[in-house]
């Protein structure tokens, strides 16, 4: 069954967890673009200083290694936005999610188990939601089973209390009543033990 189809409205959900995702993100590639062009330049510029000292004068090449720096500071400046862009719409695809899931869980607390999480396609935790609405529609199952059971338990009462009030009392009738309302007691008791506490 296909998803349904929501449309992003916001984009900043939970700022402090998509900041922290952003600058790590922006960090990382930070730090990669500052090794990266450190080890070509310094690498680079030591063989090549050597080899064009003598034909360059010396000022024209420190001319270049600043013009050089200035440049791949510039494009990191520029790439900047980028990454903080990038960044936000991929930390969008968690905090979403998650933004969703505890709302829903928090309902789902008050009682509300008819509640399903639908996330949007592209989303990351996904499975995590299936999980979760799984989890609520065996509840659902279990607690309408024993209500079902109850039901009969209160039903198979007022029998006994009805043939007890008339007289003369119908004793194999009762028995029977009370040996119903034992086995339903034990399947009450059978479902419970699913669950621990």
């Amino acid at each position: 069954m296909p998803r349904p189809i929501f449309r992003r409205r916001k984009y900043i959900i939970q700022k402090g967890l998509q900041f922290r995702y952003i600058g790590l993100v922006f960090g990382l590639a930070l730090i990669a673009s500052i090794v990266t062009g450190w080890t070509v330049f310094a690498t680079g510029w030591y063989f090549l200083g050597e080899k064009l000292a003598s034909v360059y004068p010396q000022g024209r090449l420190i001319y270049v290694l600043r013009a050089t720096n200035l440049a791949l500071i510039r494009n990191l400046l520029l790439v900047s936005p980028l990454i903080f862009i990038l960044g936000l719409l991929f930390s969008h695809r968690i905090a979403g999610p998650v933004y969703r899931i505890s709302k829903t869980l928090e309902e789902i607390t008050k009682g509300n188990l008819g509640l399903k999480i639908k996330l949007r396609e592209g989303d990351e935790l996904v499975d995590l939601a299936d999980m979760i609405n799984n989890l609520t529609d065996n509840i659902n199952k279990t607690i309408t089973s024993d209500k079902d059971i109850a039901i009969k338990i209160e039903k198979d009462l007022e029998e006994i209390k009805k043939l007890i009030s008339g007289q003369p009392c119908d004793c194999a009738k009762v028995g029977s009543l009370i040996n119903s309302i034992q086995e339903k007691s034990k399947e009450l008791s059978s479902s419970f033990t699913k669950w621990t506490a």
